[in-house]
């Protein structure tokens, strides 16, 4: 660091101590064009943690104000942001769909502002100059000083001290839904992108720093050798490459290639070996390095507590970490699996778990929703479609052992007011996000309206949950209306058959479902006008604000998307007609 920072600490003088960076001896000894540099680094590297506490401090206060926002209580004032933000911010932002996918305009927003401060704290407070400066043990030779060094510099410090932040929204025991209400999957996307950033910052980092020391100091090459052969040089090498392999597999061709769970299992490896080299790399900055270590580490130790907590018999024969539990398998037309067992661990309504089938994939877990609402029985239904799931569907297994997780995500229905009317879209498998939903609310005292629109391929898939079906028609309160897509217009195949556990089957105490399609059910055989379906469900009721819950492809998201945006009327909710404020809760499935 001495040759480095062109200082000889045995010439005396004082040391001034810079956090973060290396010490500097004042005052300095050097040429005057030297000490201008080194007073521009020093200068630029102290400017850079302020700003970066900035930063963060600006982070700290959105999460506080957030966290109070969310927990309070429906206000005129509440509701009209609510509106607001449904209005412009809740349709897709579809002109970069081909950069950023189906996502909304709120988190590209969000998105844009966060560049535009890392970009702001990026280029200020440098002074952008050269220096010509001799070196001193070779007569005649100059070294080129830029402020390509200090602005390298402070993209790397940013670029650490985004890791912390990059954890945190990638957690699934994350600490930002418990501040924001909001489930865990929906900071995927800021993840993501956050992933870019740090690569691009680090890329950028290495680059400048090559620059200079392969061609703008001299004497070449001895200068560039001495320099990538130190130890914090080496492990900077490996860092790179690590956030390279990272960045690498985390792109959609690696998901397809490799599959999802070792894109899962290796990000995790290569997280933790990446943060250790960064701290090998440079160890004044170990203080956004530390924290990320144990953001990680607790996600994952709180993972294995909730399963342990589900599986309370932790090696009881000492063959085995967890006792496992068996749920029945019933397998339906095109791939389609249905899990129900007993189990005593509780839930909230839209919550969802990690199922591992220990029989053979112990190491993947898949994340599915309870079809029922929170009670000692739990059914889960799936389409197997690759891997595990696809394996579980060609097979005939009649039980399979499993290992559950969780619950994860937040509630989805505790803020619903009592008058507020519900509509629920849904296609194939995403009825398990919808319907404990409408179970729920079915026997509550909610007034308001209660609709479900369910688009299947076929009639017969309605036997899926066919129990359920019952239990919504028993409560009178519900409008089901089914849509088959790949059937023919005649109704002469709208008999299922029934898919009931056996009458002495007592650990499943389930009344058997009915055969037939019931009389107050409507059922159609074409693909929906999804903004009919909102539009009609809207102007059908005449007080309280409507929550719409949508799950199933993204065209299906989008396409709801647009609709609930259209019907509100931030205008309208300020002078309390609550009928013009429509919420989403949503649930994307690839079907």
């Amino acid at each position: 660091m001495e040759a480095r920072h062109i200082q000889d600490f045995s010439d005396g003088g004082n040391v001034t101590y810079h956090w973060g960076y290396a010490e500097r001896q004042v005052p300095c000894k050097n040429d005057v064009g030297s000490c201008e540099y080194l007073d521009e680094v020093y200068g630029g590297h102290d400017r850079g943690m302020v700003y970066v506490g900035i930063f963060w401090t600006t982070v700290i206060g959105i999460l506080f104000f957030w966290a109070l926002f969310h927990r309070m209580s429906s206000t005129r004032l509440s509701r009209t942001a609510s509106s607001i933000s449904n209005r412009y911010l809740l349709p897709e932002f579809k002109r970069g769909r081909w950069l950023f996918g189906r996502t909304t305009r709120l988190q590209v927003l969000v998105l844009a502002i966060l560049i535009g401060y890392l970009s702001i704290f990026t280029f200020a407070g440098i002074s952008y100059k050269i220096w010509i400066t001799p070196v001193k043990a070779h007569p005649g030779v100059y070294n080129t000083r830029s402020s390509l060094g200090p602005w390298s510099d402070r993209i790397g410090v940013i670029a650490y001290a985004l890791t912390p932040l990059s954890i945190l929204l990638a957690s699934r025991e994350s600490l930002l839904s418990v501040i924001t209400g909001l489930p865990y999957h929906h900071f995927n996307f800021l993840h993501r992108w956050l992933g870019h950033i740090i690569m691009l910052q680090s890329v950028l980092h290495t680059i400048g720093w090559c620059i200079i020391e392969i061609k703008l100091y001299q004497p070449q090459p001895s200068v560039a050798t001495e320099w990538i052969k130190q130890t914090y040089m080496i492990w900077g090498v490996v860092a790179l490459i690590i956030l390279l392999l990272l960045w690498g597999l985390s792109t959609r061709y690696a998901q397809r290639k490799f599959g999802y769970e070792f894109f899962r299992k290796a990000h995790w490896i290569l997280a933790i070996l990446y943060m250790g080299a960064a701290i090998g790399h440079w160890s004044g900055l170990q203080c956004f390095i530390i924290p990320s270590m144990l953001l990680w580490a607790l996600d994952r130790g709180i993972r294995l507590g909730r399963a342990a907590l589900i599986h309370y018999q932790i090696m009881p024969d000492g063959k085995g970490l967890f006792k496992t539990i068996d749920a029945k398998v019933t397998h339906f037309d095109e791939e389609i699996v249905r899990l129900d067992f007993t189990s005593q661990v509780r839930w909230s309504t839209g919550q969802h778990f990690y199922v591992t089938f220990a029989d053979k994939g112990f190491w993947q877990s898949h994340p599915f929703t309870p079809l029922s609402v929170s009670g000692p029985r739990q059914a889960y239904l799936f389409r197997g479609k690759k891997g595990e799931t696809k394996r579980i569907a060609d097979s005939t297994l009649a039980t399979l052992p499993v290992i559950l997780t969780g619950p994860y995500g937040q509630s989805v229905t505790e803020k619903l007011e009592d008058d507020c009317n519900v509509l629920c879209i849904t296609g194939g498998t995403g009825i398990t996000f919808v319907l404990p939903v409408l179970l729920e609310l079915a026997n509550s005292t909610t007034t308001g309206s209660l609709e479900l629109v369910w688009v299947i391929r076929h009639d017969h898939d309605r036997k899926w949950i066919a129990r359920e079906l019952d239990l919504l028609r028993a409560t009178d309160r519900v409008k089901i209306t089914i849509v088959t897509t790949r059937d023919p217009l005649s109704l002469s195949n709208v008999n299922t058959e029934s898919n009931s556990n056996s009458d002495d089957d007592k650990s499943l105490p389930l009344q058997t479902p009915t055969t037939e399609l019931s009389e107050k059910d409507t059922q159609t055989h074409h693909r929906p006008d999804l903004a009919s379906v909102v539009r009609d469900f809207v102007s059908s009721t005449d007080k309280g604000a409507t929550t719409v819950y949508v799950s199933g492809p993204s065209g299906m998201i989008t396409d709801v998307r647009e609709e609930v945006a259209r019907y509100n009327d931030p205008a309208k909710v300020w002078k309390g007609q609550q009928e013009a404020r429509v919420e989403l809760i949503h649930d994307e499935r690839l079907e």
